[in-house]
């Protein structure tokens, strides 16, 4: 595995994320967050896979992966030796909404996770999605109160994720206190590389949503799983896809670590195999091939593997649902994954999609 340093500290160059196949907020304990104690009897195999091939950062965001995550690393044993960071999910619009401040909302939601997890610290915190509802003076205020945080202990590094890139370098520049920021970079999406050029601020960058080009939510390599990929790829699978797509990410010397949100033994194995490995010029060629194939028929075939074979992820298979409704322009309603129907629900809005296909005779797609 590769390292970077984060503010003196060495981490592995891949990190996972957030995102569980369970990923909608709610306590494990909650029935409506319908985590079993199998599947965290089960992410614990993966995370102790994971930290023997040396992967130290984790990312975690909603209270649920917060629980999941505190719940499948400590029976390992681990949490001194891995970088954990935590997210606050709507500083600027939570906070208007519940009636608190920006500082109490950040604090309410900031004890919740102290809680949660194994030594009740984090390593790094950050602003999630600090362009929705961004106000300079409030955030200056914020980030007063999260270096009082920092210098209690409660975490090490200050940090903030963006969708913004240029909103992001405008923050970057005006605060530079903040010593990590996230933003989107993959493939399709460079817009990190215009924003930053020039840059010569000290924080480090995380490169999330590595794996999603195009419809937000569906990883590009879920057109693999077509039965027609080769012929819209014009070449044969390639298995190590995720791989290379996480390798071209990490070639740019900005980014500190890249996080994916992984599920399963194989996508895990995908990671690993891009943190300990070189990137090579030819992997663009199929990057580029893959591209290609996302695009065909105004990306039909795209949205319809998410459709068919996304149920192990059930955020990925709703956004693959509903991006495939809209790209049919059938009106659909929303489907909250915390409500207690809702998996009998997203799989009834799948059948009745590929019902709709078959009689439009789109289902060769």
């Amino acid at each position: 595995m590769k390292y970077e340093l984060l503010a003196g500290k060495k981490v592995s160059k891949v990190g996972i994320g957030g995102h569980y196949s369970k990923m909608e907020e709610g306590r494990f304990e909650a029935s409506y967050g319908e985590v079993t104690r199998e599947e965290i009897k089960k992410r614990t195999g993966l995370m102790e896979k994971a930290f023997e091939a040396g992967i130290t950062y984790f990312d975690t965001t909603w209270r649920n992966e917060v629980d999941m995550f505190s719940e499948s690393i400590r029976p390992l044993g681990i949490r001194d030796q891995i970088h954990v960071n935590g997210m606050v999910l709507g500083t600027f619009t939570g906070s208007k909404a519940t009636g608190l401040t920006p500082v109490q909302y950040l604090d309410k939601w900031l004890k919740e996770r102290l809680n949660a997890l194994p030594g009740n610290h984090l390593d790094s915190f950050m602003i999630n999605a600090i362009d929705e509802g961004y106000d300079q003076a409030a955030c200056e205020e914020v980030l007063n109160h999260l270096e009082k945080r920092k210098q209690a202990g409660d975490f090490s590094v200050i940090g903030f994720s963006c969708h913004d890139h240029q909103l992001a370098r405008k923050i970057a520049d005006t605060f530079p206190e903040f010593q990590l920021i996230m933003l989107a970079y993959n493939y399709k999406n460079r817009a990190l590389e215009k924003a930053f050029d020039g840059y010569e601020g000290k924080a480090s960058f995380v490169a999330m949503k590595p794996l999603i080009w195009y419809e937000y939510g569906i990883p590009f390599c879920k057109i693999n799983q077509l039965s027609r990929a080769e012929q819209l790829l014009g070449q044969e699978k390639d298995l190590q896809i995720p791989a290379k797509a996480v390798s071209w990410n990490l070639k740019n010397p900005l980014i500190t670590t890249c996080v994916c949100g992984i599920n399963s033994e194989e996508e895990l194995n995908s990671l690993i195999l891009a943190g300990s490995s070189d990137w090579k010029e030819e992997y663009e060629l199929s990057l580029e091939h893959y591209r290609e194939a996302i695009e065909k028929e105004n990306h039909l075939p795209f949205l319809i593997s998410a459709c068919l074979n996304g149920e192990e992820n059930r955020r990925s298979f709703q956004f693959g649902l509903f991006n495939l409704a809209r790209a049919l322009e059938i009106p659909v309603e929303e489907i909250p994954l915390n409500a207690p129907d809702s998996d009998q629900k997203l799989k009834s809005l799948q059948l009745f999609l590929l019902e709709e296909l078959k009689k439009r005779g789109l289902e060769s797609c």
